[in-house]
């Protein structure tokens, strides 16, 4: 499955405008021009852009290499790209009702609390507990469910990380310790970037446990140990109103189950 370009061209113009401790810097100037003219930005020329920036055509041209190694021509079909996704986030045809979003929501936490087991969620935070480190993974939405573990877990005295962007994931993935735990969350579990960080997390021998809502993809595949959620989504909407609050009950689940295990151990 290819990396949304929603993701791809967004975050990394997000992270390059992050990653700067100087925003009147020309590049990040460049970058957040981008962002905010992103639907301007196939017609402009490089020339054009330039002078909106107030910077030079050169300063551009090493913007795109700093960006992604690209030309400004390339740079310009992500953004078309990104602009042609964004027109069908939405099948306004399919109108619907909020009492039928809340039916598919209830159904779809219904299911998950149904396929929570607690023999596997026993066995997941023992693992967790015995390991020095969590590492959280997921890309785009699931990066913010990831960020929001990561602050849960943090806050139980675990060591931690969420990282943004996929290089900064593949490094720390790289970087960690054989007792390391790796927690990855995404619904499809089949993505480039995902498929390339299990590879990494095999490799080194670190245990994984997936958050996700297709059992059979390759992630649940190569995992030690798999919370499932719900399939259930609504695919009139390509953002995930369902999945990531199924995803976001797993994680608060898992969270609760820890805290009580913390507390079993002080008591002992």
């Amino acid at each position: 499955m290819r990396e949304p370009v929603m993701y791809n061209f967004f975050a990394k113009l997000q992270n390059f405008i992050e990653a700067s401790t100087d925003q009147s810097n020309s590049e990040v100037v460049i970058a957040t021009y981008i962002l905010k003219h992103v639907r301007t930005i196939p017609e402009l020329s490089i020339y054009e852009l330039a002078e909106a920036c107030h910077t030079s055509p050169a300063t551009v041209t090493r913007f795109c290499r700093k960006f992604d190694n690209v030309s400004y021509k390339e740079l310009k079909e992500f953004a078309r790209e990104f602009n042609d996704f964004n027109t069908t986030e939405v099948n306004q045809d399919q109108s619907l009702s909020m009492d039928f979003y809340f039916e598919e929501l209830h159904e779809a936490l219904y299911e998950t609390e149904k396929m929570m087991k607690a023999d596997n969620l026993k066995q997941v935070v023992n693992t967790l507990h015995q390991g020095k480190k969590i590492a959280f993974f997921g890309v785009t939405f699931s990066h913010v469910l990831a960020r929001n573990a990561q602050i849960k877990f943090m806050r139980l005295g675990k060591y931690t990380s969420a990282y943004g962007n996929h290089e900064n994931q593949l490094n720390d993935a790289i970087s960690l310790d054989h007792e390391d735990v790796a927690i990855v969350i995404s619904f499809s579990g089949e993505t480039r970037f995902i498929t390339r960080l299990i590879k990494v997390l095999k490799e080194q021998g670190n245990k994984i446990i997936a958050i996700t809502g297709t059992t059979d993809a390759y992630l649940a595949s190569q995992a030690d140990y798999v919370i499932p959620v719900s399939k259930k989504k609504i695919s009139q909407y390509k953002s995930p109103i369902i999945e990531e609050i199924v995803m976001q009950s797993a994680i608060n689940v898992l969270y609760m189950a820890y805290s009580k295990l913390l507390e079993q151990k002080e008591s002992m």
